[in-house]
């Protein structure tokens, strides 16, 4: 687990992002460069809405971690602590989870509570 700040490159070319939580799991590891940034998409990616911004992180970012394929995508609300998780099947985000205080990973296999 990364936390940030810690820049991650999905392409090649403008898409790059900053989220606050990534996993990477050991067959994904290859894409992290010397100068501590990571080159590929990230398996989980776990984002905590800004106040003035949460537009970006619930629909322009959604749109982009589903478009590049990140497993797993959870958004936190610090404000309400309630959560939203969404998981790749068929390379669409298919929400799997709505919880107060708690990320269940589907992918990990691990529950953590807040």
């Amino acid at each position: 687990m990364i936390i940030a700040p810690f820049d991650v490159y999905l392409d090649a070319t403008s898409n790059a992002v900053q989220p606050d939580i990534i996993v990477i799991l050991n067959s994904n590891k290859g894409h992290s460069k010397p100068n501590g940034h990571f080159h590929g998409v990230p398996d989980v990616i776990v984002e905590i809405l800004s106040p003035g911004n949460k537009d970006h992180d619930l629909v322009k970012k959604k749109e982009l971690y589903e478009r590049f394929g990140v497993k797993e995508y959870w958004i936190v609300d610090p404000e309400s602590k309630g959560t939203i998780g969404y998981f790749l099947q068929d390379s669409k985000f298919i929400p799997q989870a709505q919880e107060k205080r708690n990320i269940t990973f589907k992918l990990l296999k691990l529950t953590i509570s807040f």
